[in-house]
């Protein structure tokens, strides 16, 4: 019984650093910084 639950632990601190390294790298790739370089923000609002 402990086996199941270390190994059910294992999976999801395995799967948090996975899912934490994807988001990690994606926000490197993805610099909001440059949107507004790109394309500035209107002065006017319609």
């Amino acid at each position: 019984m402990g086996l199941m639950y270390l190994t059910v632990i294992g999976y999801m601190v395995v799967l948090g650093i996975s899912a934490s390294l994807i988001m990690y790298y994606l926000t490197q790739a993805f610099d909001s910084k440059q949107a507004t370089i790109i394309d500035p923000k209107p002065d006017t609002d319609y």
